[in-house]
């Protein structure tokens, strides 16, 4: 810890819920690593939807010092006593705060669990490696609930978000028949180029029953088509399952589904070394080819609040990472 002596923290965060203009910049107190642990240096944080939902009071789960971010891409400068795998200098990246119990990622200095980490692949910017955590794990969980198999056909609605686009990709490993929606002709080329059918999302619904398996990365009216278009005996992942639906199509058809919420290891701890795995596994697959990163707008911390207010508006159209 000693090269860290001289070193300040801080990072943006709310001292109360509202509007992105409570967002401020605040100094925080230089973390300590712990025994199962890492302190990173970020070079970037990835922004998410949940940030501001977080950030609104829309989802009472805030990290402890009300910093916001739950992705980030940095730089080990610690390694705990517990910790193998990690040494001093690597560039990591994970999905590892935000949340209840840690500290928000949009920060200089940031301790974290090493079971929620992974070497960062090497043939991206960390400010991409960034913002691929929180997306590509919940693509994952969906994907694996789902227990998608060579040849089947899995229907994803909204395949040009950051949760689709990663999906789309991990079902194609598999071998899988895949088609999503997007809501005009630019994203639905843009999913059209990863060799997937590409459908309007009100054209989704004129297939009903034809799908084996169905994802929907919305919620609301999304999920209500992703019933009708799963096939009887079939299965819905969804990762937005707050909200009163209408389940009479999953019972006549006898549907399981299935609630995706990625962020559960990190509030419960439990499970936790999953994602580490994997994004382990995702990062050979970026730096192989196999997996391509979603277009990444890069901004600095201090463009926070703006690109709060952005999202909010319906007036972002990529991922976003913020340099430190």
């Amino acid at each position: 810890m000693s090269n860290t002596a001289q070193q300040s923290n801080s990072g943006w965060h709310f001292a109360e819920t509202g509007a992105p203009t409570v967002l401020e910049q605040t100094s925080l107190e230089m973390p300590q690593v712990s025994p199962g642990g890492l302190l990173v240096r970020v070079i970037a944080s990835g922004f998410n939807p949940i940030d501001t939902k977080i950030r609104a009071g829309l989802a009472p789960i805030a990290s402890d010092n009300h910093v916001v971010g739950c992705d980030l891409a940095g730089e080990v400068i610690a390694v705990g006593e517990q910790v193998t795998g990690f040494s001093e200098g690597d560039v990591v990246y994970g999905c590892a705060g935000g949340v209840k119990g840690s500290s928000g990622t949009l920060c200089r200095y940031i301790a974290v669990d090493a079971d929620l980490m992974a070497l960062a692949p090497r043939s991206v910017t960390a400010q991409q490696a960034a913002v691929l955590p929180l997306v590509s794990i919940t693509a994952f969980e969906a994907i694996e609930r789902l227990k998608l198999q060579a040849d089947e056909s899995c229907l994803i609605m909204g395949g040009s978000g950051g949760v689709g686009q990663m999906a789309l990709q991990l079902a194609k490993l598999r071998g899988v028949a895949v088609t999503a929606t997007a809501g005009d002709d630019i994203r639905r080329d843009q999913i059209a180029s990863f060799n997937v059918t590409a459908l309007s999302h009100s054209e989704a619904a004129a297939h009903a029953g034809q799908f084996d398996k169905v994802l929907d990365t919305f919620g609301g009216e999304s999920f209500q088509t992703a019933l009708y278009a799963c096939a009887p005996g079939g299965q819905v992942a969804t990762i937005n399952a707050r909200n009163t639906y209408d389940l009479t199509q999953a019972h006549a058809k006898a549907l399981s589904i299935h609630a995706v919420f990625m962020l559960l290891p990190l509030l419960s701890g439990n499970g936790r070394a999953t994602h580490g795995r994997f994004l382990s596994w995702l990062a050979k697959e970026v730096d192989a080819g196999r997996i391509t990163v979603p277009e990444t707008e890069v901004q600095p911390a201090s463009a926070v609040a703006e690109v709060h207010r952005r999202y909010e508006a319906g007036e972002l159209k990529t991922k976003v990472a913020f340099t430190l």
